[in-house]
């Protein structure tokens, strides 16, 4: 919510002139009611020109947008369509999700059409191996100031020819373990010139700060209980982290670590968060008479067999730390 917000009022900030959104900006098209009005007061507020596309991920004959009613200063182009904004001495191609085959035709500029003249696309790009429903070709064909193309979440440069294009990425990490750039990017078409693209930072999250990379290396063996292991963990958290904690050395405390359950109590402290186990426990002794007689029958089993001892001892081993609620 932060990260649109943010989105449209740097848009305010550096007086831009239209905000383009090329697709996906829902992540399913079963959206709850309050999450789509939302958007459509962030853009209402916002008094710019918004235009809209469908992805893959909402797409156009489920689009939440579908059945809203929308502010008039959104424009929703659910299908292969041209869009002109006289005001703004703009023309715009929309190529949305699921209408491909009239994308190449449409990608074209209009000799008659307005001064600047741009294009949204949601699709892929080849990829080593893989064909993509756009073709770069296109690109250099087109003649078009601008294409603003949606799907991947890094910014990436795809210009061709005297056409920038380019994915814009996300505005906030979605893929926390790729640690992408979370940003948006300011365009400026100018008649007759080399369209001018900038990247600007705009998402939140961080990893924590001694943890550059995004993995946070945590030694348990000063800890003895797992309350006392949180407690330590979450002094690091804010709402804004985002991090891989591998948790290191050897643990000593009577119940094993359970990292699931774990991951669920620290996760209100943060914005996402992974738990790795990269520990070992120490040898569990038994507390009760059950375990007492579970370590003396692995015992009996090694000594009649020696050359399995290490299987008994450490089956042995699994079976305390399973009875006292650990996960394999």
């Amino acid at each position: 919510m932060r990260a649109f917000r943010r989105v449209l009022r740097e848009a305010q900030t550096r007086e831009c002139h239209a905000v383009l959104i090329a697709g996906d900006l829902f992540d399913s098209p079963r959206v709850a009611q309050r999450w789509v009005e939302f958007a459509l007061s962030v853009i209402a507020d916002s008094r710019l020109p918004v235009i809209v596309i469908v992805g893959n991920h909402d797409p156009a004959e489920r689009h939440p947008f579908q059945t809203a009613r929308l502010p008039s200063n959104l424009h929703f182009l659910p299908a292969t369509d041209r869009l002109r904004l006289d005001a703004l001495e703009l023309e715009v191609v929309a190529c949305p999700a699921g209408d491909e085959p009239r994308w190449a035709a449409a990608l074209r500029r209009d000799p008659h059409g307005a001064p600047h003249q741009i294009a949204l696309m949601h699709g892929s790009m080849p990829t080593a191996g893989n064909s993509g429903a756009i073709e770069p070709a296109w690109i250099a064909q087109s003649g078009l100031d601008y294409v603003a193309l949606g799907d991947w979440h890094s910014p990436q440069d795809w210009s061709r020819g005297g056409t920038a294009c380019w994915y814009s990425g996300a505005p906030e990490m979605i893929m926390p373990r790729q640690q992408l750039p979370a940003v948006m990017l300011v365009v400026e078409v100018a008649q007759g010139q080399p369209a001018q693209v900038q990247s600007v930072a705009i998402g939140e999250a961080r990893p924590p700060h001694n943890a550059p990379d995004g993995i946070l290396h945590w030694d348990v063996s000063a800890y003895k209980d797992t309350a006392s292991l949180l407690e330590a963990l979450r002094a690091w958290l804010t709402p804004e982290t985002v991090a891989r904690i591998r948790l290191t050395g050897r643990w000593q405390g009577d119940a094993p670590l359970n990292l699931e359950s774990m991951a669920e109590m620290l996760q209100p402290y943060c914005l996402w968060l992974d738990l790795e186990g990269a520990f070992q426990s120490e040898r569990l002794q038994p507390h009760t008479p059950f375990e007492t007689f579970l370590l003396e029958r692995a015992q009996a089993h090694a000594q009649q067999t020696p050359n399995q001892a290490d299987l008994y001892y450490e089956a042995a081993q699994t079976a305390l730390y399973l009875l006292r609620g650990g996960r394999l």
